[in-house]
């Protein structure tokens, strides 16, 4: 969780510094066109599928809920709306998200340190030793 917050925290000074370098690079304007041209996507993606997704959710009519298709309506507005904060770092990280083959990378990655993060979580005991008992309901 201290990791998360120093990222946070530090994020617009590390964008900034990145606009600044790639700017130098490709000259001002054509990076003022790439943060706007990613940021009108973003707009467009957040609009388009969260429209879509909410449609969806309240019509019922979409019932092959398959993970692929979930992951895909779940996804793609968090993709559209990293891609609409300005900077190449969180576009990156929307592009990333938004592709299926690096998204399932992204998620991996994601869920195995926030399963590090909870609190209060309990060691399960994975040595293979069963515990075997039977189980009767009073009544």
């Amino acid at each position: 969780m201290r990791y998360l917050l120093t990222i946070l925290l530090l994020l617009p000074f590390i964008e900034i510094y990145f606009l600044i370098v790639i700017g130098g690079w490709i000259g001002a304007i054509n990076t003022i066109l790439l943060i706007l041209l990613s940021g009108l996507s973003g707009l467009y993606l957040l609009r388009n599928q969260g429209i879509k997704t909410l449609i969806n959710i309240k019509s019922k009519q979409e019932f092959d809920f398959t993970p692929d298709t979930i992951l895909k309506n779940l996804f793609t507005p968090i993709g559209g709306f990293f891609l609409l904060i300005p900077g190449f770092i969180t576009d990156i990280l929307g592009l990333l998200i938004l592709f299926p083959l690096t998204r399932l990378l992204v998620l991996g990655f994601f869920f195995r340190h926030m399963s590090a993060l909870r609190p209060n979580r309990k060691k399960e005991n994975h040595n293979g030793d069963w515990i075997e008992g039977e189980y009767k309901k009073d009544k």
